[in-house]
């Protein structure tokens, strides 16, 4: 009897960082998400079902881009403007409307907020 397919999912992503502590701050205070950074290694910045790891080490994959869901990018862009990181304002694809972030590290981040029909 064949095993049921099943699709592959992200489980994880692990970033390194230089200063472990500057990307704390980055995510959470610049950029709102959820950080548990309890006493240990790494922190872990909680983005649904997939967690981001960050951890102290030389940074790599600058070349990639990591997608992130936002309820609301509107509150998003005037979030990142009060702190005055400096950003565009969103790009609408029609598909998406979007905002291009780089983190501390150099780690390109597409913040998107996807429209309400779905269509990629």
């Amino acid at each position: 009897m064949s095993e049921p397919v099943r699709e592959p999912s992200l489980h994880f992503l692990w970033l390194e960082v230089t200063d472990l502590q500057r990307s704390v701050d980055f995510y959470r205070e610049t950029l709102g998400f959820p950080v548990q950074d309890d006493p240990g290694p790494f922190a872990i910045v909680h983005l649904g079902r997939a967690p981001l790891y960050l951890a102290p080490g030389a940074p790599r994959g600058l070349g990639l881009y990591i997608a992130i869901a936002v309820p609301d990018i509107e509150a998003m862009y005037r979030r990142l403007s009060e702190r005055r990181y400096p950003t565009a304002p969103p790009v609408d694809e029609g598909w998406t409307r979007y905002l291009n972030v780089t983190d501390p590290d150099g780690y390109r981040l597409i913040l998107l907020q996807p429209s309400s029909t779905g269509v990629v």
